[in-house]
């Protein structure tokens, strides 16, 4: 799920996804359609699922339904699958249809559910483009059961943290360039096209608001490419130096 730079308003949520231009770059990533599960941190994510049997989920940012199609054939008695993006809706419905799985197009902010709806919530990098984080965790918590589990996958503070630029410096020795880390809020950046907004959030405010909300934060993963997978991958050696993604699971209290 994404939030996009062409939207006339920027109180809206974006909905880049759907801009021709963004989607042919997108498209080309390793990690779109079928090579999904080679992204890195995908096997650290569905590692943090639990036991899938009979749960009722909540897909938050569902994109071509990879995940969605996931959490059903292992298990799970129902999917919601929300996405704000009418292109990646299409290709999820097209590819990866299920009896369990509902797509839904809607963004993020303006979802509403009964109380315990869900027993399990899971969102994969959507998380950076809500502007209100704290609403967010706040409804998640509610339609979730007591004992329910939200697993999601968002990019780490260090990397949002890096804007604007690029990040990396080019002078030697180099490193990886952080400013206004307290400050957070609305970032934009250039990602296939300009324009591109995200949300930069502390660590602490990530953990904090979880806990806050009744939360219990049961593991936090920073995902890193091991030996095996940097021979087949040298490029990834970056993620060495900095990190790009957390992931993090809590419990309903």
């Amino acid at each position: 799920m994404a939030t996009g730079a062409c939207n006339p308003n920027p109180e809206e949520p974006q909905n880049i996804y759907d801009q021709p231009e963004f989607f042919a770059g997108y498209s080309q990533m390793e990690r779109f359609g079928h090579g999904w599960s080679k992204a890195l941190e995908q096997p650290l994510f569905l590692s943090l699922l639990p036991s899938l049997a009979g749960l009722r989920a909540l897909d938050l940012g569902c994109g071509a339904g990879q995940l969605s199609v996931h959490l059903a054939e292992s298990g799970a008695s129902e999917v919601v699958a929300v996405d704000v993006s009418a292109t990646m809706l299409h290709l999820a419905r097209a590819e990866r249809g299920h009896p369990c799985v509902q797509y839904r197009q809607a963004s993020i902010e303006e979802l509403a559910f009964e109380p315990a709806r869900f027993d399990l919530v899971v969102s994969s990098l959507a998380f950076h483009y809500v502007a209100d984080y704290a609403r967010l965790i706040r409804n998640i918590t509610t339609w979730l059961t007591p004992g329910g589990t939200l697993v999601f996958s968002t990019e780490h503070p260090i990397y949002t943290a890096r804007l604007p630029g690029e990040g990396w410096l080019p002078e030697e020795p180099g490193g990886w360039r952080i400013d206004n880390y307290f400050v957070e809020g609305e970032r934009t950046e250039t990602w296939f096209v300009s324009g591109v907004r995200k949300y930069h959030r502390t660590l602490a405010t990530l953990i904090d608001t979880l806990l806050r909300n009744d939360l219990r934060v049961d593991r936090v993963i920073e995902p890193v490419p091991d030996a095996a997978r940097l021979r087949d991958r040298p490029q990834e050696a970056e993620h060495l130096r900095r990190p790009m993604f957390i992931l993090i699971r809590a419990t309903r209290a």
